[in-house]
Order: C-alpha cells, then sequence, then structure tokens
C-alpha cells in the first residue's frame, strides 16, 4: 500500500474522539481569550462607529433646490400612504 489510510481524530457521527480531547486540552482557555478579545475589538469598533455617526450635524450642508422639493414631497406621501 503507497498511500497509508489517514488517521482521524473524529469518530463515527462526526463525534470528537478521546485523542482529539488531549490533543486540544492546552489550547481551550488561550483560544476562548482570542475569542473574547476579537469579538470585543468588533464590536467596540462597531459602537464608536455608531457614535460618530450620530454626532454628526449636517445642517450646514445646502441641497440643492430640487431636492429641497423633493424631500418635502416624500415626507408627505410617506405619511398620506400610513
Amino acid at each position: 500500500m503507497i498511500f497509508p489510510k489517514p488517521t482521524s481524530y473524529y469518530e463515527k457521527g462526526f463525534k470528537r474522539s478521546p485523542a482529539l480531547e488531549r490533543a486540544t486540552a492546552p489550547f481551550r482557555v488561550r483560544n476562548a481569550i482570542t475569542g473574547a478579545g476579537i469579538v470585543l475589538f468588533c464590536a467596540s469598533v462597531y459602537a464608536y462607529s455608531i457614535m460618530a455617526v450620530r454626532q454628526d450635524d449636517f445642517s450646514d450642508i445646502q441641497l440643492p433646490s430640487h431636492m429641497v422639493g423633493q424631500k418635502k414631497e416624500e415626507g408627505s406621501s410617506s405619511t398620506a400612504s400610513a
């Protein structure tokens, strides 16, 4: 036989074997801390982005005249259809 049958860390039904449990045991805490750090970083970037956009004030931006009338029509049509 040229190529030996590959061994698997999974048993039938994709159940984790005791060998896989032993092999991954030293890394569980470190992986959990790394995962929590990644989730915390993503949540903080999301929260910062939402807060940064929320505080923007666009009152100093002048809209073109055709956009001002269109904005009023959209607002009145949405309340009329509701």
